[in-house]
């Protein structure tokens, strides 16, 4: 009896032994499962990007892992959000309203003055981001993983722009639909260029101001032609990653949570780059001999109401979705007054 038991014992043992064996050979994929991941990236915001991958990788691969290309090596930035769409990227670090020909609501954040500052800027991307999470996976074939700030576009001029008749006549770079119609309701004249071209364009004298963010002022050198710069918080940029839905759906739970985990650490670290070098953009800028002012919210209110008929115009196209970034952007404002 005593010896039968034993066998017995064994036996079960053994078979869950084999069980166990097996069901360690079921995590992994037959092959490895490769998430290639499209960026235009450049320079320092490309770290945190490479530093998401990497995360990732570490926990993960070999089995399953994200081959990271930044600056447009595997996909130009205009086509960076169809290839996540199509799967001819797995992933892809996007710019959402880059895209809003293709749906409105994607350009929402770009409604003018929409946020005081960064602070507010950040405070509001948790709940954006469910908000463009269902775009995307409804209209897009893609699931969206974060969403983060990438500080805002302001004015680089020639000569100083501080009230709202310093605009009149002016010839300005745009570099958006939303900020070609904002210059053009504050009394300018859009010239609508890549905003590469800002330095070439300024000193051929093309434009006598440029909007764009301070940090590409400083990469492009503006301030050897342009030695002023207006700040307000004019239009808010935001970035994010996606994934392909279907290669998101063909992940195992565990691989999800992960990669979710790894794009909200990242995320949360490039909105602390943001905000490092959104201040320190303005003590550099001034370093090199740029005079910044700080339009006061008297003038800003009277920008505001000059671009009344932008700002009515996004929010009748953008419907119950335009109110939902307004109401989630006055809580922010709420949080952190200019």
């Amino acid at each position: 009896m005593k010896k039968t038991l034993i066998l017995l014992v064994a036996l079960v043992l053994i078979v869950m032994s084999s069980g166990l064996f097996a069901a360690c050979e079921d995590e992994g994929p037959a092959e490895p499962v490769v998430l290639k991941m499209a960026s235009a990236a450049l320079f320092q915001y490309a770290d945190p990007e490479q530093a998401f991958a990497d995360a990732f990788n570490a926990r993960c691969g070999p089995d399953y892992t994200i081959e990271y290309y930044p600056a447009e090596q595997m996909v130009p930035f205009a086509e960076i959000f169809d290839a996540v769409r199509t799967g001819a990227a797995e992933m892809g670090a996007i710019t959402p309203s880059a895209y809003s020909a293709d749906d409105a609501r994607l350009g929402a954040n770009e409604i003018p003055f929409l946020f005081n500052n960064i602070e507010a800027h950040i405070a509001a991307m948790p709940e954006l981001t469910e908000l463009y999470a269902d775009i995307l996976e409804d209209n897009f074939n893609q699931k969206l993983l974060c969403l983060h700030n990438y500080t805002a576009v302001e004015i680089f001029s020639v000569e100083p722009v501080h009230t709202l008749e310093d605009w009149d006549g002016l010839l300005v770079q745009s570099i958006s639909p939303t900020t070609s119609a904002l210059v053009d309701a504050f009394g300018g004249s859009a010239v609508f260029l890549d905003y590469t071209e800002a330095y070439g364009a300024l000193e051929k004298g093309t434009v006598k101001a440029v909007i764009t963010a301070p940090a590409a002022g400083a990469i492009f050198g503006l301030p050897e032609v342009s030695p002023y710069l207006a700040s307000s918080y004019m239009v808010a940029a935001i970035h994010g990653f996606s994934i392909n839905l279907d290669a998101w759906n063909d992940l195992p739970g565990d691989i999800q949570d992960i990669l979710l985990e790894e794009a909200q650490t990242a995320s949360d670290a490039i909105d602390a780059l943001c905000k490092s070098e959104w201040e320190s953009d303005f003590a550099s800028l001034e370093d090199l001999g740029v005079e910044i002012y700080f339009v006061p919210q008297d003038e800003i209110d009277r920008w505001k109401d000059a671009a009344s008929s932008v700002i009515d115009s996004m929010l009748a196209t953008l419907g119950d979705f335009g109110d939902e970034v307004m109401d989630i952007a006055e809580d922010a404002n709420d949080q952190y007054p200019r």
